[in-house]
């Protein structure tokens, strides 16, 4: 199966929420973490590597056209085990090797293996690579910060995501500590908002560390992130028929309350349905 990781707007922690289900996935299956980014990658630095392939060498390779088995061979293997290729180092690359990109899309929708791809930031058009990704991925899992910034832009979004998207599965995942709670963002956005992703900066650290064992580390992100695998993972083997499709109604005048502050019950934000 294919996941895509990515946000709207601002850097709510894709490649940390990314990386986290990878590492986590379940042993039993195989699982490739790519580096889509079109912003640039930042595993590389975070491990203190220097790579010689990656997404880059395999766009390359793309232009002649690509077999499933090559992704590996532009494949790295972190010291934690973990398969990653490598992502490109700016915007102007990943828009540049556009054509090369529906070939790496059916590559790796391709490979016998699970695919978890970070998306990062969207660009305007879904250009850089991704709109290929999104055509293809089993689930797309979107990322919010949980404030009226965050909920207004994933909102006016939510539309081209769906026009765009082949996803059987929509997962709208809150970020950060405080802000307005899943059943409120629900209420806004007129699809199912998972529980937000734990809060847990030692845990993220420990995951950028690329610490040995962290999959199974008691850290309340690595707790979320084993349990989001298994259940995605679950899924995929056809165990798990709860689905939400990527159907959007018509909404229009948004009017958001914003919550009091931020150690308080939150207002629910409101829209008008035309």
């Amino acid at each position: 199966m294919i996941v895509v990781v990515a946000s709207i707007k601002g850097a709510p922690g894709v490649t940390t929420t990314a990386t986290a289900l990878a590492t986590a996935w379940p042993q039993s299956r195989r699982v490739l973490l790519v580096e889509a980014d079109p912003f640039g990658g930042d595993l590389a630095a975070w491990f203190g590597v220097a790579p010689t392939t990656g997404l880059w060498s395999l766009l390359a390779a793309g232009r002649r056209g690509l077999e499933a088995d090559t992704v590996w061979e532009h494949a790295a293997t972190l010291p934690a085990g973990l398969s990653v290729l490598y992502g490109l180092a700016s915007a102007d690359q990943a828009v540049a090797n556009e054509a090369a990109w529906p070939a790496v899309a059916e590559a790796l929708a391709a490979l016998e293996a699970d695919v978890v791809i970070d998306a990062g930031r969207l660009l305007p058009h879904f250009a850089g690579g991704i709109r290929p990704l999104l055509s293809l991925a089993e689930v797309l899992m979107v990322l919010c910060t949980p404030n009226l910034a965050g909920i207004v832009h994933l909102k006016t979004s939510l539309p081209s995501l769906a026009a765009v998207s082949s996803s059987r599965r929509l997962i709208v995942q809150p970020t950060a500590e405080k802000g307005f709670s899943s059943d409120e963002i629900a209420s806004t956005l007129i699809v199912n908002v998972a529980q937000r992703i734990p809060h847990d900066p030692k845990g993220a650290a420990a995951l950028s560390g690329n610490a040995i064992g962290w999959a199974r580390s008691k850290s309340t992100l690595a707790n979320w992130a084993r349990t989001t695998a298994a259940e995605l993972a679950a899924s995929s083997s056809g165990t798990e028929t709860t689905q939400v499709p990527l159907s959007i109604p018509e909404i229009s005048n948004p009017t958001l309350r914003p919550p009091l502050n931020d150690t308080r019950p939150s207002a629910a934000p409101t829209w008008v349905a035309r």
